[in-house]
């Protein structure tokens, strides 16, 4: 879903309202006020136009006439082929011409997700020649994965199927999960079962940070089930205030504080524009107060833990007011360490405040910058910093404070309709398996019920079911092992005790056998069985995890000059970063240590480069190439000036840096700070400098460029 809102609510909470299910034989809409069959559920992206829509359903004639309608018809197909009668299609099962019943499935739809028994996830824009793993698939680029409303479709159901544009079945939620957490950022513990509500609210912010929506608001709404809490919809409130209403509510149920932990977006390239021409150059930060102005803010905050507030008792609660947000924070002086330290020379001073909260990576406490304005009132300022402090800065000095807004004009308790043991399997063998045919009385258990030349049932009485090849002579069993499917090779026993829906196991001949299971309409399990040649290409994508990077670096889009920035404008990065994110102010990007066994080509580069353009006047502009990387232990940089007019491509400056290219000295020398002269003012010069970062940020380095004077 996209254009259509999604709900929260929290666990307690039953769906009392009306809940539209579409047949998938006879594509009839029907209400459900109570005893709300099993259904299947479809997650897709909205395209801009010809999406079916609930007055549409209700005349068959119209709706086929939709170019919506081929995805109704291959949901209600795939539906239909796992004997479900029902299922939940966004666009056609609510009426969003009624306000109220819009406003209803908004705090209602994260429900709707977690208690279908299955949710398929069409990926229009996804071609499955490619096992997701593989760098050439484009599983990880697809829409889906960018879409705000998409994320508590992947968080919500307790099922989750891929299925490419072609409706064929890519993986699951668990089978991907390596690859599904280092497309999104969140941990692959949350694909593993462990509940959402274990997560900060920071962390929780950070999943949605990089996704968009096409309406402001529903920034804000888009998360409700996320957070568990319920609120109105006011489409037409601006982006900004639906999003502080979302804090607002979920300070209502929670007294972490590690919602404060989100740092400011830096302008605009047109925002710098329009202050240049007004005020001359920028100041770097303005004021805020302690919530932030949008989910944006919390890209950094993926590994802030949940606030411990038992440092400070009793004063841990904190509440809206008129005039502000009313809570208690230790205070503490600048260090010496902050760039800040004796800031400002006139005014009011500036302290740090302790935020109770701790960062997962190296185990950094978090604090931000406040100012006194008055009295008790304070703002916070430098929002676009939070400073880490390592060890636990003193508790001496807890101020009762007021910060002032500038406002601008678990997975929860599941059904019981979704449990993993199945009474009843239905095996069918693939084509690339039809070489391999079942024994009927191994040990004379009892007799298989055979549904057609390639598929079997399984029932309760009959505990496994034993395949054999009249080629190779392989063989493999399908057992049930505490209510769960297992597979046996000559090698070994796999699955059965760990919950899994995608299996593998070698044979004799040393080809591969999967098994794949999927929930049934019926409360029975339906297992496809595939063979593996072991000379395919993608074999060692289905049997090892993903490699994850062993570097992260955020590269700053901006050329500081003495007293304000230029924006620059990213133009890629090479090689691809699967890992990386990329934003208008700065871009994410990700390295390897070098392995014995890594392959020749660059699937886990040990440096990248990023290039960017400068656009001085409309008649000159500048590439930029800025490479950093490993080398040893040490962190390099390194950087290119060019004209615009050069012809030398990111990619073979890149090379150029490879043990035998032009510019390999300066990758082997590894220092992290690189300079090189401006190709038309030779009175300035172009630096570039890497260093571990003392805020709070993605990764553990920090990369910027500057421009000086010689």
């Amino acid at each position: 879903m996209n254009n259509c809102p999604e709900p929260s609510l929290q666990s307690t909470l039953d769906i009392s309202s009306v809940m539209r299910l579409l047949n998938t034989k006879n594509f009839t809409v029907k209400q459900f006020f109570t005893d709300i069959p099993r259904y299947a559920i479809l997650s897709h992206t909205w395209e801009q136009s010809g999406e079916v829509t609930f007055q549409d359903i209700q005349n068959l004639d119209v709706a086929r006439s939709k170019a919506g309608w081929c995805k109704v018809e291959n949901a209600c197909a795939r539906a239909r082929r796992y004997r479900f009668d029902w299922i939940w299609i966004d666009s056609c099962c609510i009426n969003k011409e009624s306000s109220a019943e819009l406003s209803e499935a908004l705090n209602s739809m994260y429900q709707y997700y977690e208690d279908a028994a299955m949710c398929y996830v069409y990926l229009s824009d996804v071609s499955g020649e490619y096992h997701p793993r593989n760098a050439k698939s484009n599983f990880r680029d697809s829409r889906w994965f960018r879409r705000g409303w998409t994320l508590q479709e992947l968080l919500a159901p307790e099922y989750v199927v891929f299925l490419d544009k072609g409706w064929e079945r890519i993986g699951t939620r668990r089978s991907l999960r390596d690859v599904v957490s280092a497309v999104t950022g969140i941990p692959v513990d949350v694909f593993e079962g462990r509940i959402i509500d274990e997560y900060s609210v920071a962390q929780r912010m950070s999943w949605a940070a990089f996704r968009e929506t096409t309406r402001p608001e529903d920034q804000a709404y888009c998360l409700l089930g996320v957070f568990g809490v319920s609120m109105s919809p006011i489409y037409g409130e601006g982006g900004v205030k639906a999003f502080m209403r979302l804090q607002q509510e979920i300070i209502r149920i929670s007294d972490d504080r590690s919602i404060f932990a989100w740092v400011a977006s830096p302008p605009t390239k047109e925002e710098l524009k329009k202050k240049l021409r007004q005020n001359g150059p920028p100041a770097k930060a303005e004021t805020r107060g302690l919530l932030a102005r949008s989910p944006y803010e919390f890209r950094m905050s993926g590994d802030v833990q949940a606030s411990n507030v038992e440092f400070i008792g009793i004063k841990s609660s904190y509440s809206f007011n008129n005039n502000g947000l009313h809570i208690h924070l230790p205070f503490n002086p600048i260090p010496s360490s902050s760039k800040h330290s004796g800031e400002p020379i006139f005014g009011e001073p500036i302290f740090l405040a302790h935020l109770l909260c701790q960062s997962t990576r190296g185990g950094s406490h978090l604090t931000i910058y406040l100012q006194k304005t008055s009295g008790h009132q304070y703002v916070r300022c430098y929002p676009d910093e939070i400073f880490l402090m390592t060890s636990l800065p003193p508790m001496d000095d807890v101020r009762e404070l007021t910060v002032t807004e500038r406002l601008v004009t678990g997975r929860r308790v599941r059904a019981s309709n979704t449990s993993w043991s199945t009474s009843q399997y239905e095996v069918e063998l693939l084509p690339s398996a039809w070489d391999f045919f079942h024994q009927e009385e191994v040990f004379r258990l009892s007799k298989i019920s055979r549904i057609d030349e390639h598929t079997v049932s399984l029932p309760s009485e009959l505990r496994f079911v034993q395949y054999l090849s009249q080629k190779t002579g392989d063989y493999f069993r399908i057992a049930r092992e505490n209510g769960r499917p297992s597979l046996s090779t000559h090698y070994r026993s796999i699955g059965g005790s760990i919950p899994g829906d995608t299996l593998l196991g070698e044979l004799d001949s040393g080809n591969y056998i999967m098994i794949t299971s999927e929930k049934r309409g019926d409360s029975q399990e339906k297992i496809d069985v595939g063979y593996l040649a072991k000379d395919d290409p993608e074999i060692h994508l289905w049997t090892g995890p993903l490699r994850l990077p062993d570097l992260g670096v955020i590269v700053h889009s901006m050329l500081s000059r003495e007293g304000y920035d230029e924006h620059l404008e990213f133009q890629g990065i090479f090689p691809p970063d699967p890992f990386g994110r990329i934003t208008q102010d700065m871009a994410y990007a990700t390295v390897f240590r070098p392995h014995s066994d890594d392959p020749k080509e660059c699937s886990h580069p040990t440096f990248r480069l990023l290039t960017y353009r400068w656009d001085v006047s409309p008649f000159q502009s500048y590439i930029f190439h800025v490479a950093f990387g490993l080398q040893g232990s040490s962190v390099w940089t390194d950087l290119v000036v060019q004209d615009s007019y050069s012809h030398e491509t990111s990619e073979n400056v890149w090379k150029s840096y490879l043990d035998f290219g032009s510019r390999a000295r300066k990758r082997l020398k590894g220092e992290g700070f690189a300079e090189t002269e401006h190709p038309y003012y030779y009175t300035e010069v172009v630096t570039a400098e890497i260093k571990r970062t003392e805020n709070l940020q993605l990764g553990d380095y920090s990369l910027r460029m500057y421009l000086k004077g010689r």
